[in-house]
């Protein structure tokens, strides 16, 4: 009987070993997915046009993404709604709280981003702004 209890805890210990591995093994796949993601948000920004960075927070900002590092990125030439309208296109840097033209965001809010093509409203907002401003 007690090389029957012997051979089950063998096997516990076993499982219980394995399982660690494949645990640890996650969290390393996790880790390095995580710097491929940020590296592939980088590789796909088209650096002619500007982006558009969706966070977890529901906003939305337009601008050019110029630098990917660590877990952040910096967006330049950065505009926003005003409300939930959509109605009116504001460029952060006119406003009185914004004490810079540029915006840092840490990479883990952001749920998509895309790059705007030339003739989406979008662009075409950004450029009239730019047009009505000279």
């Amino acid at each position: 009987m007690t090389g029957l209890v012997t051979r089950l805890s063998q096997h516990k210990k076993k499982f219980i070993i394995a399982a660690g591995v494949v645990i640890a093994i996650v969290i390393v796949s996790i880790f390095l997915n995580a710097n491929k993601l940020r590296n592939s948000i980088v590789g796909m920004i088209d650096t002619s046009t500007y982006q558009a960075v969706h966070l977890d927070t529901g906003e939305t900002y337009f601008g050019k993404i110029i630098k990917a590092k660590d877990c952040f990125i910096t967006i330049t030439d950065v505009f926003y709604f005003l409300d939930d309208s959509k109605q009116k296109l504001v460029k952060r840097d006119k406003e009185v709280n914004s004490s810079s033209a540029s915006l840092t965001i840490n990479h883990s809010h952001i749920l998509t981003t895309e790059n705007l093509s030339k003739d989406s409203p979008i662009m075409k907002a950004i450029l009239k702004y730019y047009k009505n401003k000279n």
